[in-house]
């Protein structure tokens, strides 16, 4: 066989084969092109409502911080009380005894 009358075919197919291959990549991009621009649109819309889960977050955070350092400070308050109380008394007795 002749190499020149199988050219045009062959120029064809290579045709043929790069319009697939562009086929091939345009779908996926066109596909990601308009994910990432409903993914920004979503991104501006929810961006409010976000903000404000975070401030009522934060609230809830510091009303929770503020309550459990009552809670705790109850017994560290007993707790120094007492040993300013057993400091004092001993040192009223060691001026009582006179050492």
């Amino acid at each position: 066989m002749d190499a020149s009358i199988l050219a045009p075919w062959r120029d064809l197919s290579i045709i043929w084969l790069v319009l697939l291959a562009m086929i091939f990549v345009a779908v996926p991009g066109v596909a990601l092109f308009f994910a990432l621009r409903g993914m920004r649109a979503l991104n501006r819309w929810i961006r409010l409502p976000l903000l404000y889960a975070q401030l009522w977050a934060l609230r809830i955070e510091e009303g929770a911080d503020r309550a459990s350092d009552a809670i705790a400070g109850v017994p560290i308050q007993l707790h120094s009380r007492s040993a300013q109380a057993r400091v004092t008394l001993r040192g009223m007795i060691d001026y009582l005894r006179g050492a």
